[in-house]
């Protein structure tokens, strides 16, 4: 390399080092980004161009992908899948695809449940189930009731759970070949009709409900088809009985049932991509600027510009009141005007723009090592205000912390009220906590002003792990680029 170049080389390296934004501590690891996301009504999965995927959010059904039904506010790694290079998820199931055209399936109807399990004997559930009927794939879609497979030669298969016998889980999947159309490259369910974008650019409409018998049409059911578009559109997307597709020359056209044909939306041109929400549309235009629009009235009112000042490279939707974007660096953002556990972002860890909405980092997933040594637990940790919290069953026993709650003597001041205390001992330390108002810290009986605050979350009593940590004198070191904790001395 010759003087000149070298000199060149360093000044390009010293401009990028200036431009990369600070505070990104929840971005992606290096080198790792997200290729394909999707959320249901309350949690989110993702998967990472190294083949692997993270899910978090409201967990009830096991739809996060942990094994449990315990809700995960930090994402984790489902196990068992590799390979994978797209997600889809509605309502409350999620599924997978892989590189080699399999696809996987978890969450309601999908993930079994584990009886008799020792440490959590009735939240356990069981890991992504195989969709056997579903082979040579290469993109899926769903509902949250349905899905659609397109088959890497242009078909369509639909498939959906049978209740046959009922209360089994995982239930049988039935799976319907849809032949009428070809070419396809993408699809989605909106309402009782399923949309296919074929590779000409065409959107074709056919119904997969039969409304006289009020069933899900079979193989020997008349077949209708209509075009809604013959040419030129790149994407599509809806939600509740509204389609929207994406035309080449960046316009967004709107349709429904009431609409004869597609028209075109006023203020949505030079759009590069689109995707839903629950009554909403989002749109990510061409310059990088991310804008939302809702249309829970019927009407679709004006589309609004989040958080100004940032440049968005993609973007992704869901079957709730949220969304996800990725950074031009990579970085993957939740989105929405509340702080639903679909977002990953941490409670408290960042503010609302001045229209109202959160576009924030997801959280990196979390790995703990407890004295040098690998070490995971069924709950979720939380990260609020920027700060970490466990629940009690988590690292603690490993560490050797003996916690317990008593109720305190009456306080004869509030009215001979009790109040309840936390104990921590380690070693010859005890940290004890009296939630009283104003709440009190002593460690060995001292009073200690350091702040220690517990977070109550719907399923889960939140503990502070970085305070407590240093009262009782336990080393902890966080890595929030790698999610690294390292507990122990």
């Amino acid at each position: 390399m010759s003087r000149k170049s070298m000199v060149q080389l360093i000044v390009c390296m010293l401009v990028l080092s200036l431009c990369l934004p600070a505070g990104k501590e929840a971005a992606a690891a290096p080198g790792v980004r997200p290729v394909s996301v999707s959320g249901g009504s309350a949690h989110g999965i993702a998967a990472w161009s190294d083949g692997t995927v993270t899910g978090w959010g409201y967990n009830k059904n096991g739809q996060a992908g942990d094994g449990t039904s315990i809700n995960q506010y930090i994402p984790k790694k489902v196990e068992g899948l590799s390979g994978i290079v797209q997600v889809a998820a509605a309502g409350s199931v999620s599924f997978a695809l892989s590189k080699e055209g399999e696809v996987w399936g978890w969450g309601q109807d999908y993930s079994s449940y584990i009886q008799n399990d020792p440490l959590l004997p009735n939240q356990r559930r069981g890991g992504p189930v195989k969709l056997e009927g579903l082979q040579q794939i290469a993109f899926i879609t769903t509902n949250g009731a349905l899905g659609i497979a397109v088959t890497k030669d242009g078909t369509a298969i639909l498939w959906y759970p049978s209740y046959d016998p009922p209360g089994v889980l995982p239930v049988q999947i039935r799976y319907l070949k849809l032949p009428a159309i070809s070419g396809i490259k993408s699809a989605l369910i909106n309402g009782n009709d399923a949309l296919f974008l074929t590779k000409d650019g065409s959107v074709k409409q056919m119904s997969i409900y039969h409304s006289y018998y009020n069933r899900i049409r079979l193989e020997s059911d008349p077949v209708s088809i209509a075009t809604l578009a013959s040419s030129a559109i790149t994407g599509m997307a809806a939600s509740q009985g509204e389609l929207f597709l994406l035309r080449s020359d960046g316009q967004v056209l709107r349709w429904n049932k009431g609409l004869q044909a597609p028209s075109a939306v006023a203020g949505l041109n030079n759009v590069y991509k689109l995707d839903t929400g629950f009554y909403r549309l989002y749109t990510l235009k061409r310059n990088g600027t991310l804008w939302k629009s809702d249309y829970s009235s019927g009407t679709l009112v004006k589309p609004i510009q989040i958080k100004k000042g940032i440049h968005i490279s993609n973007i992704w939707g869901s079957s709730g009141a949220f969304g996800f974007a990725q950074d031009k660096d990579g970085t993957l953002l939740g989105w929405g005007d509340s702080f639903d556990t679909g977002l990953a972002t941490g409670r408290g860890s960042a503010t609302k723009d001045e229209a109202g909405y959160i576009l924030a980092p997801v959280l990196q997933p979390l790995v703990f090592f407890v004295n040098g040594q690998p070490f995971s637990f069924y709950g979720s940790a939380s990260v609020q205000d920027g700060k970490l919290y466990v629940p009690q069953t988590s690292v603690f026993k490993a560490l050797g912390v003996q916690v317990s709650t008593s109720t305190s003597n009456p306080d004869p001041k509030p009215g001979n009220s009790r109040s309840t205390v936390w104990s921590f001992v380690y070693g010859d330390k005890t940290l004890q906590v009296k939630l009283s108002d104003p709440l009190e810290v002593s460690v060995n009986g001292k009073k200690s002003d350091r702040e220690f605050t517990m977070n109550r979350l719907p399923d889960s009593t939140q503990l502070p792990l970085e305070v407590i940590c240093e009262l009782l004198g336990i080393g902890l070191q966080w890595n929030k680029v790698t999610g690294e904790v390292k507990l122990g001395n």
